[in-house]
């Protein structure tokens, strides 16, 4: 691991032990006098050098600084559900092809369907 600068050490302080008592990204950003997407990106950096820090989606909401095996895991859960999602919207787009606008608009809609099968 690398030596924390000021703003990093700063955002470690902010971000509470244990995923019951996350703290929202614009409580720590208010916190530690950042905008929120400064911090992300630095806790993003902390991620990759190591630290073991979670983001919870579901309420209550916000960072929590993972104490145990069981929180690394739900602090994974989310990454690996976004990491599939972003997976589904590169297949989708690799098998895209370069069409006009006006191509795309002149396909039928779903609601054309519905109205041929009644």
């Amino acid at each position: 691991k690398n030596m924390l600068n000021n703003d990093e050490k700063k955002i470690i302080a902010a971000i509470p032990e244990g995923a019951d008592h996350p703290r929202s990204m614009k409580e720590v950003a208010r916190l530690v006098g950042l905008d929120a997407r400064t911090v992300r990106a630095i806790v993003h950096d902390l991620n990759v050098k190591g630290y073991p820090i979670g983001a919870s989606r579901h309420q209550p909401a916000g960072y929590f600084w993972a104490t145990s095996d069981d929180e690394l895991e739900l602090a994974l859960r989310p990454l690996a559900s976004q990491t599939r999602e972003i997976q589904r919207r590169l297949v989708g787009l690799r098998r895209a092809k370069a069409i006009s606008k006006d191509e795309a608009l002149a396909e039928p809609t779903a609601d054309d369907k519905k109205a041929k099968e009644a």
